[in-house]
């Protein structure tokens, strides 16, 4: 073969290989288009994998002879229209639902044993799933009457009227469900509606507990007259209202909203030789303080206590005690309210009580809002 065919026959090999990978370059370029497009040519034992990194999917297909690979961005909450790949969900952000407020009520009572049997009626605590429940200190003998179940009976015959009731606020605090009230009342008091309502007067100041939200709310024994007179006497808005505010209430049926309850509790029994009601009187100081104007009794219903046991009283509370009563609440208040706080607790450590009870500014205040705020200090300046 002379030089020359030699020389043609390379080139015309070389240019049969040129055209050759023309060809499969094409094959190659035509396949991925219809995979961007969603479809694979039937000829070839494809598969198909998707992986995603946000928003980024990966198409990676193998055939016999070639292997290769598209990203393709697609924008979020797009998918591909191919029936080879499966839609992906948009991701949601799971937050934690706020729990709803609580609703029930826990009353706390403490007795001989077993509770009195008016509290058994009906109309009272007798019947369960009413949205309330009750805890009783037995402080003489233990009550094996087991009819209520929604009644827990505790046991300690050690404690006077104040160690009592911080033994049923323990109770109630270690509980694992948080009640919208923590009611105390003594074990001869009863509940009146001069209205006679079909409701039923314990019925209608739960009602009246959920509507409102006071921080606090008494139900007061002999006081209520006493309280519109100095209303009166002030001048303070006329208008009937179911809550007014008050500063002095009596312990026979207090009401301490979840919020406000660990301010004021547990009771003060430093004084217990000398009085009971002294664990009272902080309880009052305390709840002006913290929370003037936001404490309250009930206008339209009424109380009486039946029995009147021997223990020690005195209402003639030195100053030693009201200092003792009032020292650091300045400081449970938000330190811009500090000053105003003080003003109240000097009144406190400077009056009789009976004085300022009977003519404290916080009489006269506006009555809270419905459902209003309940944090310490928050009408101290008020």
């Amino acid at each position: 073969m002379t030089a020359l065919t030699k020389v043609v026959v390379i080139g015309l090999s070389i240019a049969v290989f040129m055209c050759l990978l023309y060809v499969v370059k094409l094959s190659s370029k035509k396949n991925v288009s219809n995979i961007e497009a969603g479809t694979v040519d039937d000829g070839l034992e494809s598969k198909l994998t998707a992986s995603s990194t946000n928003d980024m999917l990966t198409l990676t297909k193998e055939g016999p002879e070639t292997t290769f690979a598209s990203s393709i961005q697609i924008a979020p909450q797009h998918t591909l229209s191919s029936s080879a790949t499966s839609s992906r969900p948009p991701t949601k952000e799971h937050t934690k639902p706020t729990p709803p407020p609580p609703h029930n009520i826990l009353y706390l009572i403490q007795t001989e044993q077993c509770i009195p049997p008016y509290f058994q009626l009906n109309d009272v605590f007798g019947i369960p799933n009413l949205g309330f429940e009750v805890i009783v200190l037995s402080y003489k003998e233990a009550c094996l009457d087991s009819s209520m179940p929604h009644v827990q009976y505790l046991l300690d015959n050690s404690t006077t009227w104040t160690t009592g009731r911080n033994v049923l606020f323990e109770a109630a605090m270690n509980r694992n469900q948080t009640y919208l009230y923590y009611v105390f009342i003594d074990d001869d008091f009863a509940l009146g509606d001069p209205r006679q309502l079909i409701m039923g007067p314990w019925r209608r100041f739960e009602s009246s507990l959920r509507s409102y939200e006071p921080a606090i709310a008494a139900i007061d024994n002999g006081w209520v007259p006493r309280i519109r007179d100095f209303h009166a006497e002030r001048q303070c808005s006329g208008e009937a209202a179911e809550f007014i505010g008050t500063v002095w209430f009596d312990a026979i049926c207090n009401a301490f909203h979840y919020k406000a309850i660990r301010h004021i509790l547990p009771y003060d029994p430093t004084f217990d030789q000398q009085t009971w009601w002294a664990s009272q009187m902080s309880v009052i100081i305390r709840s002006e303080v913290l929370f003037r104007g936001q404490v309250v009794l009930h206008m339209e219903l009424f109380g009486k206590n039946n029995k009147h046991r021997p223990y020690p009283r005195d209402f003639n509370f030195t100053p030693d005690m009201l200092h003792h009563m009032t020292k650091d609440l300045d400081t449970l208040v938000p330190a811009f309210r500090a000053r105003c706080a003080n003003v109240t607790i000097q009144q406190w450590r400077t009056m009789k009580p009976m004085e300022h009870g009977s003519s404290s500014p916080t009489l006269c205040l506006p009555s809270a809002p419905y459902h209003d705020t309940i944090a310490p200090g928050r009408y101290a300046c008020t």
